[in-house]
């Protein structure tokens, strides 16, 4: 029915005299306005309708300062690279989740659609909709808050089916209440299964006893997950004290938990970033004359515990070595290794837990102060001056050489500097190196994938093998730091001379496709119509009939 009476609105919308308005002036007000009402209200109907509203308004405050960075087309909205990189960062941001399908793409690779990883997960229809949105105009703040609150929804919803999975394996129905203990034991399974991607459904529940037995052997964090879920059903309980049933004492129903089980997906990631913090301080202690970076032999010399045996091969896939000096032996850039997907937690089809990438909340800040895409060096270098990280203090003087590089990238692009490419990215990873990762070229590294067919661990005995082999004696080291490796290859988000074309490219496609769109719906309209007038018309006929698209 809510289609049925928008598409109305849509197509039979009258003047005030009452004539039906031209073909060309309703083509033209869709296209602006109509549109955007269908765009939206359908995506809310499937989120739950009005209830996402406050959610959508969250999302839209947290994306606005990074929207007004971002580069725009004629219509001021985004095309399909900044989409995927705007949501990339705000999943990453707010929960530390790399969701499946947001990677960056890579240098000389067009961007695939963003909305490709909602095929099978929403109806058709909504699909399309952002597809036709993101394929005629853009996307606006406001549709790409509709899009991220769509991908939390799916998270969501993924955790909802992994939970009752959970259910199945305790032998318990959605419909039964549970103690305080049994609801400990159904989510610290889903959380389990969410780690090693472990189908409950089809556990027996001798086979649940030993996958919970084996635990903690397999996750060395676990005992320390486990304290923490509890702490999280304490804190949800004690939050929903104001609308639980005063009557039902201690048993728990399942949107309860359910409940503990969503904060639980949207909190995990601050959780799991004190263990990334840990393994960046151990990073560090090593840390060669080049900040940000350690010699591959020490990075081995840290993993006889059991952590950083990656091999070099590996470590070069995910963009983590810097072999940039011939002179000098292969050293592990710090964030690279942080952000990489070797960090990560989780082994569902949607998305994985990773450390938290600290250069985003320093991105963001210069986002929340520039509010352009692009801005003079003198600018950014006083607030980059200004602004302290986890490992850099401020106020500070910059060195000649940041100065010098900035200038370089201003130059190179008529006297201003774009906040989204790749050069002010290696530049930021200098000014801060334990924080900004030193953007590899994408053609040969990807931090964002997994690389397959290629050995991960190195044994004991081939790390000591590469410490003996380039052992470095600190006296031979030259007394200054080392020039910063620089390459001289920008990448820009979106070409900025480019927009312009293909903004006109998408503008006439756009209006075919909203012409084949309006003509479709209204084909449809007009048949839906002529059909309920029959059905007035008929002897005996009912009086009304629901409609649904």
């Amino acid at each position: 029915m809510l289609m049925f009476a928008m598409v109305t609105r849509l197509f039979w919308a009258a003047d005030a005299d009452g004539s039906l308005r031209s073909g060309a002036k309703v083509m033209a007000e869709v296209r602006a306005e109509d549109i955007e009402a269908v765009f939206s209200s359908e995506v809310l109907e499937a989120l739950g309708g009005g209830l996402a509203e406050p959610k959508l308004a969250q999302s839209e405050d947290i994306l606005r300062p990074m929207f007004k960075t971002l580069p725009k087309n004629e219509h001021g909205n985004l095309g399909r690279a900044a989409v995927r990189y705007a949501l990339h960062r705000f999943f990453v941001k707010q929960h530390g989740w790399f969701v499946e399908g947001l990677e960056l793409p890579e240098a000389g690779q067009n961007a695939s659609s963003p909305t490709a990883i909602l095929k099978e997960r929403v109806p058709s229809y909504v699909e399309d909709l952002f597809e036709h949105h993101l394929g005629g105009r853009g996307f606006g703040l406001r549709q790409l808050a509709i899009l991220a609150s769509t991908l939390e929804h799916l998270v969501h919803d993924e955790a909802m089916g992994r939970l009752q999975e959970s259910y199945q394996a305790h032998k318990v129905l959605p419909t039964d209440l549970v103690t305080e203990y049994e609801a400990k034991e159904i989510i610290e399974a889903y959380f389990a299964s969410f780690l090693f991607g472990k189908n409950l459904s089809q556990v027996s529940r001798p086979q649940l006893e030993q996958f919970k037995k084996k635990l903690s052997s397999r996750f060395a964090g676990w005992d320390d997950t486990q304290v923490w879920l509890k702490d999280m059903q304490l804190s949800v309980r004690y939050a929903d004290r104001g609308v639980s049933n005063p009557f039902v004492q201690g048993d728990l129903d399942f949107p309860r938990i359910a409940h503990v089980v969503e904060e639980v997906g949207d909190r995990y990631g601050r959780f799991q970033d004190l263990e990334c913090q840990g393994i960046k301080k151990r990073l560090m202690d090593g840390e060669s004359q080049l900040p940000g970076r350690l010699f591959l032999s020490d990075f081995y010399r840290k993993g006889f515990d059991g952590n950083f045996r990656e091999t070099a091969e590996y470590l070069r896939k995910i963009g983590a070595l810097d072999e940039s000096d011939p002179k000098m032996q292969p050293s592990v850039v710090v964030p690279n290794y942080m952000n990489s997907r070797t960090n990560c937690l989780g082994t569902p089809s949607f998305y994985s837990v990773c450390c938290i990438d600290e250069c985003e909340g320093l991105m963001g800040h210069l986002e929340r102060e520039i509010r352009v895409p692009a801005a003079g060096s003198e600018r950014i270098a006083a607030l980059v001056a200004s602004m302290p990280s986890d490992t850099m203090d401020a106020p500070r003087n910059l060195s000649t050489a940041l100065l010098i590089r900035l200038e370089a990238i201003a130059e190179r692009h008529d006297g201003r500097v774009p906040l989204h490419g790749r050069l002010f990215a290696q530049w930021m990873h200098h000014a801060y190196p334990n924080e900004c990762q030193y953007p590899q070229l994408a053609d040969e590294t990807s931090t964002q994938a997994a690389p397959t067919n290629v050995s991960k661990s190195l044994t004991k005995a081939g790390m000591q093998k590469y410490i003996d082999q380039f052992t470095v004696d600190v006296d031979e080291l030259p007394a200054d730091n080392y020039d910063m490796p620089w390459m001289d290859v920008e990448n820009l988000l979106e070409e900025y001379e480019q927009l312009s074309t293909r903004a006109a490219e998408n503008a006439l496609w756009g209006f075919f496709r909203t012409a084949a769109l309006l003509l479709a719906l209204l084909s449809m309209v007009v048949g839906m119509a002529m059909s309920s007038k029959a059905a007035f018309a008929a002897p005996g006929s009912a009086k009304s009939e629901k409609c649904s698209v």
